[in-house]
This record gives structure tokens, C-alpha cells and sequence, in this order.
């Protein structure tokens, strides 16, 4: 993929936020270049996919990574505010030799604020969101998700969004920029809908609400083989083909409590797998719960090949249709 060919990018030695934000963009045919500290020890790292790997010292090398910095259209900052003016590396030095430079400083909270300096990690900045309530069931903990929200798409996919974004404003205007991302905001950010729609009785705030994890037709059931089925039938349509599928009486959507019972009681009559196989026949939004490893071997991800090798793992990759290759798909997208 070469959408992004001929934008060099030089990414500095950091955790998961900064080298994701980098795959991505060498993914979509950037040519990223990692910078790896040589007391760090070995330059395998993950999220390397597509990229080239240096090591070089911060304080011996500085001259060789400002040539580098200098001949480069992004530079990827994974530090704290400051670390960057510490080594020689301040955007306003860099600018004098390379004015069309995009600096993208990917940090917890930001490049100002009362927090700006302080550590933290994904679940921190989840739960300054505000989103972190919503993510577990009414009444329960909150729970610490996986690292996605904050670190990946808070950080590393909203930070190459706004390189993209500073990429074509250079193009009209020649002037590099600072992209100041931080992943608490970013959180924030994805969860707009949830700003937009707080006061939503039906939504949230009541017993059952559709998106607090206790509705009987947006949750997760058990099967007989101690796997889940994910049942996301909001709409009428979709909730009476469950009922029909399930043989279960339609009246029940009334009574939440009851059936909540029922569908539990009919999910744990059949493994998972059972369940697929029926629910593949019917349009009901009802999909089985993955685990990892077996993404890649799904019938959904076989079929349109979105898996690729990337060492001794499969990967998901992403895609941009040419005209030429769309016109070689089965069918019309």
C-alpha cells in the first residue's frame, strides 16, 4: 500500500502509543525509520512491521539523528514535555532547518496542563475520560480494559490522524506543526456519542439501559462449552429474528428481567460454535466472541484476506482499493 509513499518518518525509541502511530503510517507506505537507543538493548520491538531500525545514542549520535530529523517530513515523540528540548531536539531549533517538519508528541495528558509532566498509564487515562464508567455493568467496578482505548486509539491512531491532518495543511501552507496528542483526551474524543447522548434515559441511566451491559438484547451469554455469543439486536427487526431463531416469546421484551432468564437458560443449551453455525443463517446482529487466536482463522477474516504474516504471528492490516484492484472484487463495494 503506497498512499503514503515518499513521507519519511523518523520514530523515537518509546512504548506502545508511538511505535503503533509509526506501523500505521508505514503501513499505509511511509518509510518510517526507528530510532533505538543503544543502552536499550536489542532492536527487535514490536510494532515494527514495515519499518527500519537504527540504534544510536541520544547524546553521542545527536548530530547524526538531527541529519536524520533534518531530511524528515514527521517526527514521532513518545516523551514527556521537555525530554525533547533536553536533547537537542526542540521543535523550534528543528524548525530552522527543516520548516515543513511535523512533530507529533504523543503523551498521557498532553503537552500543557496541570498534568502534563505526570506518568500514567492506559487506565489512568481511561478514567479521566470519562469514559471508564461505561465500561463495565450497572452497579459493578469499573474494570481496566485491554490497552486499546488510551494507548492505541486514543494515542497511536489519533495521532496519525492528526499527522494526516498537518501533512495536507503543509501542503498548502509549507509550515510544519506540532501535533499535541494526548491520550486522555483522545478517550474522550471516541467517546463523543457518549457526551452527546448522557442524559439519555434509555440509553444509560436506567435499569437496562441499552448500553450498560445489563440490556437482555445488547450483552454477552454464555454457551454450553463456557464460550459466548454477542446478541446486538437493537432494532425490532433484529430482536424479533432472535426470538423467532430462539423460539421465544416476543412479549417478553417488556419484561427484561424475564428475558434476560430466557435467553440465558437458551444460550447454555448449545456450545458456541452450535450457535454460529444457526445464527450465520439469520440477519439477527448475534456473533460469536472471539478470542485471539482464533481471529485470523474466522470465516469473516478468511474471506476478505485481511490477515497477513508478520513474523511468526498474523496480523490484521489495513486496506485502500485502487481502481484497478476494485475492479477485480467479486462484487461492488
Amino acid at each position: 500500500m503506497d498512499a503514503l509513499k515518499g513521507i519519511k518518518v523518523i520514530e523515537l525509541e518509546g512504548l506502545a502509543p508511538v511505535p503503533f502511530c509509526g506501523q500505521i503510517l508505514a503501513d499505509f507506505g511511509a518509510d518510517v525509520t526507528a530510532i533505538k537507543k543503544k543502552k536499550s538493548g536489542s532492536l527487535k520491538a514490536k510494532f515494527s512491521r514495515n519499518k527500519r531500525s537504527i540504534s544510536l545514542d541520544y547524546k553521542d549520535d545527536i548530530h547524526h539523528i538531527r541529519d536524520l530529523v533534518d531530511r524528515a517530513d514527521v517526527l514521532l515523540d513518545p516523551y514527556k514535555p521537555g525530554v525533547l528540548e533536553a536533547i537537542g531536539l526542540a521543535p523550534l531549533e528543528l524548525w530552522k532547518t527543516n520548516p515543513g517538519l511535523i512533530v507529533a508528541r504523543i503523551t498521557g495528558y498532553g503537552q500543557t496542563g496541570s498534568m502534563a509532566k505526570k506518568g500514567g498509564h492506559d487506565l489512568n487515562y481511561v478514567s479521566l475520560s470519562g469514559i471508564l464508567p461505561f465500561i463495565s455493568g450497572k452497579n459493578e467496578r469499573p474494570w481496566p480494559p485491554a490497552n486499546v482505548l488510551a494507548d492505541f486509539a486514543g494515542g497511536g491512531l489519533n495521532g496519525a490522524f492528526g499527522i494526516l491532518a498537518a501533512i495536507i495543511k503543509r501542503n498548502r501552507t509549507g509550515e510544519g506543526a506540532v501535533v499535541d496528542v494526548s491520550m486522555t483526551e483522545g478517550v474522550s474524543y471516541l467517546g463523543a456519542m457518549l457526551f452527546e447522548y448522557q442524559g439519555n434515559e434509555v440509553m444509560w441511566n436506567k435499569d437496562f439501559g441499552l448500553f450498560r451491559g445489563d440490556c437482555p438484547i445488547y450483552r454477552t451469554y454464555q454457551t454450553k462449552d463456557d464460550k459466548f455469543m454477542a446478541v446486538g439486536a437493537l432494532e425490532p427487526k433484529f430482536h424479533q429474528a432472535v426470538f423467532k431463531t430462539l423460539d421465544v416469546d416476543p412479549n417478553l421484551i417488556d419484561n427484561p428481567t424475564e428475558l434476560t432468564n430466557v435467553l440465558e437458560a437458551k444460550f447454555k443449551s448449545k456450545t458456541r460454535n452450535e450457535w454460529a453455525s444457526i445464527f450465520e443463517k439469520v440477519d439477527a446482529c448475534v456473533t460469536p466472541v472471539l478470542d485471539l487466536e482464533e481471529v485470523k482463522d474466522s470465516e469473516l477474516h478468511k474471506s476478505r484476506n485481511n490477515f497477513r504474516p508478520d513474523e511468526s504471528l498474523s496480523q490484521p492490516s489495513p486496506r485502500i482499493y485502487s481502481s484497478q484492484e476494485l475492479k477485480k472484487l467479486p462484487a461492488k463495494l
